[in-house]
């Protein structure tokens, strides 16, 4: 993870230290009695910030002996507390190797921002190259690291079409090499494979003495990078980043690291043992590079030890859409893992915002996924905060795409009357791609009424007075896409009393407002009112009535 304010990272290797090594083996013991460079070839990791050494205690169960330290510089983004010369003397002394980092001025047209920048005057831009190497050499020194110690120069990625960029990067650099040889240091430069590494690598007698390349491809060799010619740093001086931040959990501790392979110099006390082989492939996650996908797994989902890579699709499913690609490769064999022992969960920070998750197994032709439920291999979860957490039993293309598929059927309409008005009630529906935005209540098929999608109940009070009136709900969600229709409530007028008068008397209305409390006795109703008024009282008050 580079170490720039927010950048990622690196660490190293170099060629002309296999000298050095000779040196030191033909002294005998004394290597193992003081720190020097020692070719070291094997897995290495950097973390942002130096672990404690209880940590790096308990990762001796990894396969990693080789760590990158961010010694200093302009843009070094990480706190070091537990950086200090008592540090590298216990962690050399547990048998970890070291490689120094130190992140300095970035390139003029780097892409990150706030970032301080080395000039794009050529004969400033070496002196400022000079003047790194000078500090880089007192906090080496000053950290108890010796005399012939790699350094890498943390050149984070840049434009890879700004000529006048590139110039200014290698006037850096050549300042950085020559200046760091003369204080007795092995210069080194860590940056993309694409833009850094590409234009170091035509500076002839400034040529770095190591090299870091960070492209994260997933290949465990430092050979073999289409933008780095194998003739070039190739006795032992190289370090190849190949895969970027993810967590992973060793003896209990988990840290958040780059993964390398290393063949080249470190600092170290003794040559440093070959890694155990790990007793199970370990848990981890990785992000996809763009801050808005990330891929997490158990110790349980690979056969054996993979490297898995999250990578955004370069074509959006959808106008507003977003996709991401997920492999798997078996790291011994390099090839692919097709079907995972747990699942993986892969958490799209994208709010769906009516979207649909989908799977596609090459990214043209895709389907909507199923909602997680018990007994199902993969599925996704609509987060509170919008977002999708998808679990996956295979790799392919997850994403979000435009939302075709209906809501559920809301189930259970049911009606009562209450005072002469129809309150309807339903159970809720469900959608794929988010919530159900509102209910319309259809009246004979149109809609006459709508509630929101929070709602499940309603009061009506449109009826037909000859005939039948349907009534159905149907669900709309937030791409419009409108559900099919509940089952019917239908509402029946009731027949009139056989025995009540065509031409109702005056007093049968005004005493029916009286025994509802809306009008005074009339004079003139009888005080046993007759047995039909009874009957057309009653159906007045409910002249409608459900469809059993």
């Amino acid at each position: 993870m580079g170490r720039l304010a927010r950048v990622r990272r690196g660490s190293l290797v170099l060629a002309a230290l296999v000298a050095a090594l000779l040196a030191f083996t033909a002294a005998g013991g004394a290597a193992n009695e003081r720190a020097g460079a020692q070719v070291y070839t094997g897995y290495g990791f950097d973390a942002c910030t130096a672990p404690p050494t209880n940590a790096l205690q308990a990762w001796a169960a990894s396969p990693y002996r080789a760590l990158g330290i961010y010694i200093g510089g302009a843009n070094r983004g990480c706190t070091q507390k537990n950086l200090t010369p008592a540090w590298v003397t216990t962690t050399l002394g547990m048998g970890w190797s070291l490689l120094p980092l130190y992140v300095g001025l970035q390139a003029p047209c780097v892409g990150q921002t706030r970032l301080k920048q080395i000039s794009a005057t050529a004969a400033t831009a070496a002196a400022q190259g000079r003047t790194a190497a000078d500090d880089a050499a007192t906090l080496a020194t000053s950290l108890g690291l010796p005399a012939g110690s790699p350094v890498y120069f943390d050149m984070e990625g840049y434009k890879t079409t700004d000529a006048a960029c590139s110039r200014a990067v290698q006037s850096f650099v050549t300042g950085w090499v020559t200046e760091l040889r003369a204080n007795g240091f092995v210069p080194g430069v860590y940056g993309s494979a694409a833009s850094t590494i590409r234009d170091v690598s035509t500076l002839g007698a400034a040529l770095p003495d190591a090299i870091w390349i960070a492209n994260w491809n997933g290949v465990e060799s430092v050979f073999g990078d289409p933008y780095v010619s194998d003739s070039l740093w190739a006795k032992h001086q190289r370090v190849h980043q190949y895969k970027g931040g993810h967590n992973e959990t060793w003896g209990g501790v988990t840290i958040n690291i780059d993964s390398s392979y290393v063949d080249g110099a470190v600092v170290s006390r003794a040559a440093a043992p070959p890694p155990p082989p790990p007793v199970e492939p370990p848990a981890g996650s990785v992000g996809s590079g763009d801050g808005k996908a990330t891929a997490t797994w158990t110790s349980g989902s690979f056969p054996s030890t993979s490297v898995v890579t999250l990578t955004p699709t370069t074509q959006a499913p959808a106008p507003n859409g977003y996709a991401v690609q997920l492999t798997v490769t078996d790291s011994a064999t390099s090839t692919p893992v097709t079907r995972f022992g747990a699942p993986v969960s892969i958490h799209l920070a994208v709010p769906a915002n009516g979207l649909a998750p989908s799977f596609s197994t090459d990214g043209t032709t895709w389907k909507a996924l199923p909602k997680l439920a018990p007994g199902i291999g993969g599925g996704y979860t609509l987060l509170g905060d919008g977002t999708v957490e998808i679990e996956t039993l295979v790799p392919g293309f997850f994403g979000l795409l435009a939302d075709t598929v209906a809501p559920t059927r809301p189930d259970g309409l049911s009606g009562r009357f209450v005072k002469g008005a129809l309150r309807l009630s339903w159970q809720g529906a469900s959608d794929n791609a988010g919530p159900v935005v509102r209910y319309d209540v259809l009246l004979d098929g149109t809609p006459a009424a709508h509630v929101t999608g929070a709602s499940r109940r309603i009061i009506v009070r449109a009826f037909h007075p000859g005939t039948q009136t349907v009534y159905r709900v149907r669900a709309i969600d937030l791409a419009g896409n409108a559900s099919i229709a509940s089952k019917p409530v239908v509402v029946l007028p009731s027949k009139r009393p056989p025995d009540v008068p065509r031409a109702l008397p005056r007093w049968a209305w005004g005493l029916y407002d009286f025994q509802h409390h809306t009008a005074p006795r009339p004079a003139s109703a009888p005080r046993r009112p007759p047995a039909w008024y009874w009957h057309w009282a009653a159906w007045r008050s409910a002249p409608f009535k459900l469809r059993p």
